[in-house]
């Protein structure tokens, strides 16, 4: 017997021939997705009869076994075994982290003020933060490594009074420095990284909002090199580590001594973690009002001259995980008494910004700038891949951005339509596959093509998986006699034969095939595939519910404006996922600007390079679907750094005219249709400068017909707006009216209320919900026409201090907190939650025992919908639009936009024939 292995996709298929009569059965083996080893993981594959194979040909029965290289390790909850069965591994894939949290030594002796120097390299997470005074790099603060570029520190040492975050280039850091001083020569292993970004709490703003959000990432351009005396401290689920009243933890750091001087060497204090009413009754009384408790926690030691000092603001305080022996960041240093002067206060504690509490933004940050080695795969069969900056070959390391661009052999075209993709997912590259011949097919035929993903393609590009569908004229016909034939590419050549019409005057049907006869008398074509009954998924039929009647989309002058966070296409989130008919505008957040005035793309490789074509042009094709669909580009975001750049925009016309110029490029090549300025908080004494900003803009603007909005701060009060003189500039004004509760809030509320609760205190009344924010602004001299009202897919979650009180303005703990839940999520995995409309805010809350959750429903985005329609507003802006139920996983699909529409009397009836 003779075994014949052919490839198909991503199953096998065994040919097996049965005695002398070739009587063909194939049987199906399926294959395993591939792997490769990596510049942190060795691999090993041995299929079911222990022979050694490459593991990208893994099928049912296969053991891939892998190891992890120096300094790095399985992460807990891995396996570093995986078995393939039913062409499926039993675990996502093979997985190396740095090793994390662990001592060099434990040679101390026993920071700062009362703490003892470091013997050796025992905290080899301590990174060392300098910046640049008077032309000299002098240690100011300190941080913790939590991976190979990313260190955490406090948002005061990276920016202004006002909050406002200062340039890279004033910083450096170190890591592996025993001794105080830029370039000490007697740090023989001390790494120096220059920083890339800045990026701070998008909630800090200093002490005029108490140090809340006392946090910064700081990026680094290059990654530290692992040794024993540089690793990171471990974060990965440290919002999951509880900590108990009087535990120690430890701090180190170079900051002021018992001398009054920074310290010249690293050094360590050890101190016990404090509850809050602990804490309270030891930190001077007044600190309860003045400081923010809420994201903090405590920490030290009293009346025994040990503490941290000024110089040690950023620095890291690490606990030991009883579980794992591991070192964890939980705090940085904040605020303690007298920290910001030459003198200190080393009797009492201080409080440090809890990691914990800010676990999930600073994980999103550290997915957002993830970079490691990455090695360089294998060349495809029939084409090759090449990087700029050299000549590159198979194995190499290169950081995992590095863009490989593919291409095919004569006869070949590439599996994907964009040639481009970075080192990290080039260990599921491109492939090339064999073109099929050229058609040839009488004038007036109607031909699509189709790639194997089901996306049209060019006919010339038809390759193995592809299709091609054609009508023939008036008078010719398939060869299989119908006007309309689809033929299949495969290996090189059309199923059967090749496209092709025939005069229907000429056309023979073809004879019946060969059939043989079976056991049972009856006939049946030959086939080398066993049939095998197809299944499909099914789900109940959802009926929609849409008005009858009323005014299309559009037509009636109330704007449904979509926001899409580009972020989110990290999460496989992307334009194409919902329906764009039923938004008049979509905005895209977010392009950034750079000192010289001029627009600074933010990630090019996601916003002009991502999916063969970019994320600026996903979006604005759009508008192939939807006509009237008009796209934005949205500059700037509520971060400090954006503020600062704005200002200075603002007042020097150079930057202005620069800014023009760059602006028209980008919506001229992408086809964008105008720009939303997100300047969130500018300033009191910014305000004739806004106006001129603005004014300019729109000057230049309307000669191209080019749509010019932006969006504001809620609380019109604290900022540099003026209302009439901004109605008679822009086409309108997006008030961010959600988020008005948060991780900063002590109690729950539904931070996209349209109404107050009669829980709320006078102030949050006037300024929680729509219907207060909109009446302000409306006073202040907003046309009615020009104000647009936010409206979020998402909710905001709580952990609930206490499970008997549930409703609206219950106390709440710090930590853990859900934070931002999309509503999809909310509808299916927190479905067992018990649900409760408000009937004073109009807006839906769910609760447990432990969480809380406030959010919109379809209920409250129609009223929010009838009430800007009511109030005769200029629309609603949604954010984001990923949060919608895009796919239906609860029901009905977009059915959070499609009630916004029905409150706003929009009709839907052809949703019905789509």
């Amino acid at each position: 017997m003779k075994d014949i292995s052919c490839t198909l996709t991503t199953h096998s298929w065994l040919v097996i021939a049965i005695g002398m009569k070739k009587i063909f059965q194939c049987v199906e083996v399926k294959k395993c997705p591939s792997f490769y080893s990596t510049a942190t993981t060795k691999l090993i594959c041995k299929d079911k009869d222990e022979n050694t194979i490459t593991c990208d040909k893994a099928t049912d029965g296969t053991y891939l076994t892998y190891s992890c290289v120096a300094f790095y390790e399985v992460p807990p909850g891995g396996k570093n075994v995986l078995y393939c069965n039913d062409g499926i591994w039993d675990f996502p894939k093979p997985l190396c982290k740095p090793i994390c949290g662990k001592k060099v030594t434990t040679d101390t002796t026993e920071l700062t003020w009362g703490g003892t120097d470091v013997k050796g390299y025992e905290y080899p997470w301590v990174i060392a933060m300098f910046k640049k005074l008077a032309g000299k790099y002098e240690n100011v603060c300190g941080g913790t490594l939590v991976s190979r570029r990313v260190v955490v520190t406090a948002a005061h040492c990276v920016t202004d009074n006002y909050g406002n975050a200062l340039g890279r280039e004033n910083f450096q850091v170190a890591a592996g420095k025993l001794y105080n001083a830029f370039g000490d020569p007697r740090d023989k292993h001390a790494q120096y990284r220059k920083i890339s970004q800045v990026v701070v709490h998008p909630g800090y703003r200093g002490v005029s909002q108490r140090y809340v959000a006392d946090l910064a990432l700081l990026i680094t351009q290059e990654l530290f090199k692992l040794e024993p005396v540089i690793m990171p401290a471990c974060f990965d689920n440290v919002n999951t580590i509880y900590l108990k009243n009087y535990q120690v933890g430890e701090v180190a750091g170079w900051g002021l001594t018992e001398e009054e001087k920074p310290s010249e060497r690293l050094r360590v204090i050890k101190i016990p973690y404090k509850e809050g009413a602990t804490c309270s009754r030891e930190l001077p009384e007044s600190w309860e009002e003045q400081y923010n408790f809420l994201d903090k926690i405590c920490a030290g030691r009293v009346d025994q001259q040990i503490a941290v000092c000024q110089g040690d603001s950023g620095s890291g305080l690490v606990f030991k995980n009883r579980e794992d022996s591991r070192y964890y960041i939980q705090g940085l240093v904040s605020i303690a008494p007298n920290l910001y002067t030459s003198k200190c206060n080393y009797q009492t504690n201080a409080l440090y910004t809890s990691v914990a509490f800010y676990y999930t933004w600073i994980n999103k940050e550290m997915t957002i700038n993830y970079l490691e080695d990455c090695l360089l795969p294998p060349h495809p069969r029939n084409g090759k891949w090449s990087v700029g900056g050299g000549e590159k070959k198979p194995g190499d390391i290169v950081l995992s951005n590095t863009i490989l661009t593919f291409s095919c052999n004569r006869g070949y075209i590439l599996s994907s339509i964009s040639p481009h993709y970075d080192c990290a997912n080039s260990y599921n590259p491109p492939t090339c596959l064999i073109l099929c011949p050229k058609m040839s097919l009488p004038s007036g035929s109607q031909i699509i093509c189709k790639n194997a993903k089901n996306q049209h393609i060019q006919c010339e590009d038809v390759a193995d998986g592809g299709s091609v569908t054609f009508t023939c004229p008036n008078g010719f016909v398939s060869d299989r006699g119908t006007p309309t034939s689809t033929k299949y590419c495969r290996n090189g050549a059309f199923s059967n034969t090749a496209p092709s019409c025939i005069l229907k005057a000429l056309y023979k049907p073809t004879p019946e095939k060969h059939k043989k006869p079976s056991s049972s008398g009856s006939t049946e074509p030959y086939s080398l595939i066993p049939s095998k009954p197809i299944t499909r998924p099914t789900k109940p039929s959802v009926s929609i519910t849409v008005p009858e009647q009323g005014v299309e989309i559009g037509t009636d002058g109330l704007k449904v404006i979509c926001t899409y966070a580009s972020w989110m296409a990290y999460q496989e989130v992307y334009p194409e996922n919902f329906e764009s008919r039923l938004c008049t505008h979509l905005v895209y957040q977010f392009i950034g600007l750079r000192e010289n005035g001029e627009l600074r793309i933010g990630d090019e490789w996601l916003d002009l390079y991502f999916q063969e074509q970019g994320l600026y042009r996903m979006t604005t094709d759009l508008k192939q679907r939807n006509k009237d669909l008009k796209v934005l580009l949205s500059v700037g975001g509520s971060g400090a750094t954006n503020e600062t750049l704005f200002r200075d925009l603002s007042k020097d016309d150079d930057k202005i005219k620069a800014f023009l110029s760059s602006a028209a490029k980008i919506m001229e090549t992408y086809n964008f249709d105008g720009l939303d300025i997100f300047w969130f908080s500018p300033a009191k004494d910014d305000k004739a400068n806004f106006i001129h900003l603005l004014e300019t803009i729109k000057r230049d603007f309307e000669k191209n017909g080019w749509i010019l909005s932006i969006t504001v701060h809620p609380v019109i009060e604290q900022h540099g707006y003026d209302a009439k003189e901004i109605s008679r500039i822009v086409d309108w004004v997006t008030i961010k009216t959600y988020d008005f509760y948060g991780s900063w809030s002590l109690y729950t509320g539904n931070h996209n209320a349209l109404y107050p609760s009669s829980k709320e205190n006078g102030w949050e009344k006037q300024r929680y919900n729509l219907d207060a924010v909109a009446k302000t602004w409306l006073k202040a001299g907003l046309y009615k026409n020009k104000l647009v009202l936010g409206v979020a897919f998402s909710g905001v979650g709580f952990s609930l201090k206490d499970k008997s009180e549930t409703g609206v303005h219950a106390p709440i703990n710090k930590a853990p907190s859900f934070g931002e839940i999309r509503y999809y999520t909310i509808c299916t995995k927190h479905a067992d939650f018990t649900k409760v409309w408000d009937n004073e805010t109009k807006t839906p809350y769910s609760y447990n025992d432990t969480f809380w959750i406030g959010f919109n429903d379809p209920q409250a985005v129609r009223l929010k919908g009838e009430y800007v329609k009511n109030e005769q507003l200029a629309g609603l802006n949604v954010f984001s639009i990923d949060g919608d139920d895009n796919k239906g996983v609860c029901g009905e699909k977009y059915v959070l936009l499609k009630n916004l529409n029905t409150g706003m009397g929009h009709s839907l009836t052809w949703l019905k024939d789509n």
